[in-house]
Parts: C-alpha cells; sequence; structure tokens
C-alpha cells in the first residue's frame, strides 16, 4: 500500500505537457471523506412530449414492478441493459399551466416554457429560468474540491426552424451569480471540446486560439501512450484493486479516444466552447419547410446526435468515475426538437412532427413516439450500467451513491391555449424516470412504475436530490415522491 495518499488533484503527467486524470482511487481518499464514496447527481432530457395517456408505449399498462420481459416500446432499452431493477418510472404527473401563471407552473403557451419550469420547479413566464436549476442546486452541495462543480452537455447542436437558433430552447441549466444575477448556462455540444475541456484542462475562447489547440492534439499520440512512465511508476505504487482499476481506465480512454477519431470536427464557431447554443451555426443541413410534405429521407437536420451523445455518456461515467466532477446535465435533444429521426430510425420524421401526426396518426403515430422514446432512453439504460459496472472505492459500484433523472419535455391531454384534450403542447400526462440506488432508492433491487396522481414532475428531481444529500428544494415545488425510497 501506499504511505502517503494521493490528492484529488493528482495527474499523470507526460510529454509536451501532457496530463491525464485518475480514476477515483483509495489512496486519494484518506480522511477528508471519511473513506466513503461521494454522492453524484445526473439530469438527462428529451425535448418532445410522449405522455402516459393509453397507447403512447412508453409507460406501462399497469403499476408495480417492472417485468423486464415485458415493457412497452419505449421503456425496451431499459430492458436490453439489464437495468430495470435500478429504474422507475413515475407517469400521471401534471404541470400545472394557465394565463395567470400559477406557483410552479407554465403560461398557456407550451413551447419554450415546460422545460425550463421541470428543471428549475420555478412558475415560467418569459425567457429565462428564474431560478437554479436542479444540476447547479446538486453542484452547490455535491461539488466539494472536484476540478468541475457540474458538466453541463448536449447531444443536439443547434437549428431551430431552419434558423440555426437554438434559443432558449436549447437550455436546462441555471444558476444565481454571487451578483445576484440568474445565468443561463448552454450545454457543450462538441465531443471534442467536452473531452479536451475534461482531459487537457483548458480550451481558449478565441476561436484562432481553440483552432491551434485542436490541431495540436489531433498530432499528438494518445494520452496513455504520452504518460505511459509516470503511469507505470503510480501503479507500481498502488494496490492490487487500484491497479486494477487503473488499466480499466486506461483501456476505456483508448476506447473513448478511438470513436472521438470517428467524429469530423466542422470548422466553425460550433466548434468552440458557446456563450449560447442559439448563436452556433448548424451542423447538419436544415430542413427549410418544416412540414409534413417535407422529405426526410436524407440526412440533413442530423449530426450524427446519436455518436454525439454516446461519447457524452462515456465522458459523463469517466467524470463521475474519475471524482473529476459529481454533477452533469445531459439535453440529449432540444425542447422542440427538430433532429431528422430518418438517420437513426428510419422515421421520415423530425422528432416534432411526430408529435403532430408526421407518420401518419394513430397508433402508428404512438408506436413512433415510442421508439423515438426508447432511442433516448437507450443512452440512460447505457450510463446507468456502466455506473453499476464500475467499482467505487468502497468495492460498491458507483451506482449506489448516484441518482439519475430522466424528463421529457412535455406529456399528452389537455392543452390550455386551444382547448384541445388530446395533445402534445401538454403536461398534463408526464413521465419520467429516476434510476440509482444513493439514499435508499431501490434498496429491494425492484424498479417499478408508480402512479404520479397528478403530483409536479419536479417533485422527482427534489427527491433525486434528498436521495444524495441535498437539503433543499427546487423552486415552487416542496415535496418529493416517497414510493421512490425504501
Amino acid at each position: 500500500m501506499m504511505r502517503h495518499g494521493l490528492t484529488r488533484r493528482r495527474f499523470l503527467r507526460g510529454v509536451g505537457g501532457t496530463t491525464l486524470a485518475l480514476p477515483f482511487l483509495e489512496a486519494m481518499v484518506g480522511k477528508a471523506h471519511g473513506g466513503k464514496a461521494p454522492q453524484r447527481y445526473v439530469f438527462m432530457f428529451a425535448g418532445f412530449s410522449v405522455g402516459s395517456n393509453p397507447g403512447n408505449h412508453l409507460a406501462p399498462s399497469e403499476f408495480g414492478a417492472l417485468d423486464p420481459k415485458n415493457l412497452p416500446i419505449g421503456m425496451q432499452p431499459l430492458g436490453t441493459h439489464g437495468v430495470t431493477d435500478v429504474i422507475s418510472m413515475v407517469s400521471g404527473l401534471s404541470m400545472p399551466s394557465a394565463a395567470d401563471v400559477p406557483p410552479g407552473g407554465r403560461p398557456t403557451a407550451f413551447h419554450s416554457t415546460a422545460h425550463r419550469v421541470l428543471a428549475t420547479g420555478t412558475r415560467q413566464n418569459g425567457s429565462q429560468m428564474m431560478s437554479d436549476s436542479s444540476d447547479q442546486l446538486a453542484a452547490r452541495y455535491l461539488a466539494g474540491d472536484t476540478l468541475q462543480d457540474s458538466l453541463i452537455y448536449g447531444a443536439q447542436p443547434a437549428y431551430y426552424y431552419g434558423e440555426g437558433d437554438g434559443g432558449s430552447n436549447g437550455v436546462i441549466s441555471a444558476r444565481r451569480n454571487e451578483a445576484g444575477d440568474m445565468e443561463q448556462l448552454p450545454p457543450i455540444t462538441s465531443p471534442r471540446v467536452a473531452y479536451e475541456s475534461l482531459f487537457e484542462g483548458f480550451i481558449p475562447p478565441d476561436p484562432e486560439l481553440a483552432a491551434a489547440a485542436r490541431r495540436e492534439l489531433a498530432m499528438r499520440k494518445s494520452v496513455v501512450d504520452l504518460v505511459s512512465e509516470d503511469a507505470e511508476s503510480l501503479i507500481s505504487r498502488l494496490g492490487k484493486e487500484d491497479s486494477l482499476r487503473m488499466q480499466r481506465h486506461f483501456d476505456e480512454i483508448r476506447s473513448l479516444e478511438g470513436r472521438l477519431e470517428e467524429l469530423e470536427l466542422p470548422d466553425s464557431p460550433a466548434c468552440v466552447l458557446p456563450e449560447h447554443p442559439g448563436d452556433d451555426p448548424p451542423i447538419g443541413s436544415v430542413i427549410a419547410d418544416y412540414s409534413h410534405g417535407s422529405d426526410f429521407e436524407n440526412d440533413q437536420a442530423y449530426s450524427n446526435e446519436a455518436l454525439r451523445a454516446q461519447v457524452m455518456v462515456d465522458l459523463i461515467h469517466m467524470a463521475l468515475a474519475c471524482d473529476i466532477s459529481r454533477v452533469a446535465s445531459f439535453m440529449i435533444t432540444q425542447a422542440e426538437c427538430f433532429m431528422n429521426v430518418f438517420p437513426p430510425l428510419g422515421i421520415p420524421s423530425d422528432v416534432h412532427e411526430i408529435t403532430h401526426g408526421r407518420v401518419g396518426g394513430g397508433d402508428e403515430q404512438m408506436q413512433a413516439l415510442g421508439r423515438v422514446a426508447g432511442w433516448h432512453l437507450d443512452f440512460y439504460g447505457q450510463l446507468t450500467s456502466r455506473l453499476r459496472d464500475t467499482l467505487d472505492i468502497e468495492g460498491n459500484s458507483l451506482l449506489e451513491s448516484t441518482a439519475l433523472a430522466f424528463a421529457f419535455e412535455g406529456g399528452w391531454g389537455y392543452d390550455t391555449a386551444t382547448g384541445s384534450e388530446s395533445s402534445p403542447h401538454s403536461t398534463e400526462n408526464m413521465c419520467m424516470l429516476l434510476g440509482g440506488q444513493a439514499g435508499g432508492l431501490h434498496a429491494d433491487g425492484i424498479g417499478r412504475h408508480i402512479d404520479g396522481a397528478g403530483r409536479h414532475p419536479t417533485a422527482i428531481l427534489n427527491t433525486a436530490l434528498q436521495a444524495v444529500g441535498v437539503p433543499e428544494t427546487l423552486g415552487e415545488v416542496p415535496g418529493g415522491i416517497d414510493e421512490l425510497l425504501g
């Protein structure tokens, strides 16, 4: 065993100043954490409406324990990844909506409002989030001395109505700064920039300097090779379990580097850590006419979000495993999402148009919505299974100290703007998922379908925050869902 503990800011040093973050090792803990694993929180989001009304192919038809062999289309990836024992769904949730906006509610206009209320629990009647989002509240209590207080990632570059401006639809993270002003925090949607900011430490904000930094990275060998001498010296001083963790860490980095090389880095401002995702030009070309007559059987309005999301899942997993960060927000698709789903799913539509009957209406439309939900939940299942299969410092899995929430933008039901009883512009019949094993979640090894009984969807986030030890609730939503805790 080592005579001296490793500092939490210990990096391997290599050729040309290359640095590589270490995995979270027992030798790093010492007395500071009392030998216990830190708590971790993840919030993931899908930008479209799919509810728990009958026929929507997302929520199971009955309440109770989830049956991995009998899941609706939308939840089947969770069965594939074998995580139905550590993930529960709450359906029948409801967010209030009225012209005189109620506490924890939204105005009658659906778009550009519901996701911000969901993320903060605070009424929405403007273009900005009015209180801390769940990830930023979690970071306030969980970040400790980590290198990054929180990771704010997205998989869909901005393209909105063909204008290349995601606007507030592309943001689900916000915090109040020291001056008392609310800061809207846009996600990083470039996997390479996200990777470099984690493992290289800094990406210059100036476009020319950023481009030079990326060129330098492209010419380098694997960072594992560059730090090999320091790594060998360290491994010789570690115990058996830490040595195994280090080797797995190196193997995963090599695999991740290979996937990053598959990404073509566009030569545009979208490759720079942006101040706001709406300022970025689209990566995939846009479809000029978002209508039922549009031709979606091509790769327009698609920027290989599947690969981008996969890399972001890898980065979140590695950041949690290395204790670089303990909090992550991952907006897989933007609110009111216009991503073309023909390339990943073979459905000739964008996400938003499916909600409005683009693929025929009736059960065909609902099955398509279920498949789109499943496409998103596959990444949720991947991250959950990766955390379950990664050892933490106590010999348990990372999942035992993690809560992972997953939200959809809207539900399906009454539209307060038009009076329609069956509309995707609704925050009735909403569904959310909560995974992990922190703080009593899934202590009995059973994932459930729970009746939300009209409770506010942000109550799920309050429950997740409670599970990881955050002593506050979000915005104007005071309670949680007790049935989720053992």
